[in-house]
């Protein structure tokens, strides 16, 4: 906890982060490891977190891992972008939202855009997956505060065309993003 007005940059390189080194594993007992890698998970559920000793790490698994990848992610942990709202310290939170339909693209644009706008400082991280209207492909993507990325994914199957996607950030408005993500879609 930091007072009022001063980052958490420890809460924001964790709530960033697709890798997490854990070391001095040696020192501790499980039960207080088992603690740590909880509050690990409270910030950022799907973060991998390497274990060590004496601070050796095979550099293969931190060095030149590529960008985040959804897909990856929803294989190992289907519930990723289930809906929910965790607290990990007094201001950071998380906000899922999992939506049917299909977005209107310009209403989509036009979202993003003010979103970003209006509150991209105080979003750490944004991820999902989007069903865009005209689009076979799922829309992939990732948001770090301003900066947005995204790309076309694997097709649409036979399944439902839905949206899941993910806030970590600070003071986020659920309903907030919930009804305004909801004007997206397509009528």
């Amino acid at each position: 906890m930091k007072p009022a007005g001063v980052e958490n940059e420890a809460t924001e390189q964790v709530a960033f982060a697709d890798r997490l080194v854990v070391n001095k594993v040696d020192l501790v007992s499980d039960a207080q490891l088992a603690t740590v890698e909880r509050r690990l998970r409270s910030i950022n559920a799907v973060a991998e977190i390497l274990r060590s000793e004496y601070g050796k790490v095979d550099l293969d698994a931190i060095l030149g891992v590529g960008a985040f990848d959804l897909d990856r992610v929803l294989d190992l942990d289907p519930q990723f972008l289930e809906p929910g709202e965790h607290l990990h310290d007094a201001s950071v939170t998380s906000v899922g939202i999992d939506l049917p339909g299909e977005l209107e693209p310009r209403r989509l644009n036009d979202w993003l855009s003010r979103l970003l706008a209006e509150k991209g400082v105080d979003i750490f991280r944004m991820k999902g997956i989007l069903a865009v209207a005209g689009q076979p492909e799922r829309y992939i993507f990732q948001g770090v505060h301003m900066l947005f990325d995204g790309k076309a994914g694997r097709p649409w199957a036979d399944e439902e065309r839905t949206n899941r996607l993910v806030f970590i950030g600070r003071n986020l408005d659920r309903r907030e993003l919930e009804s305004s993500f909801a004007a997206c879609i397509a009528r």
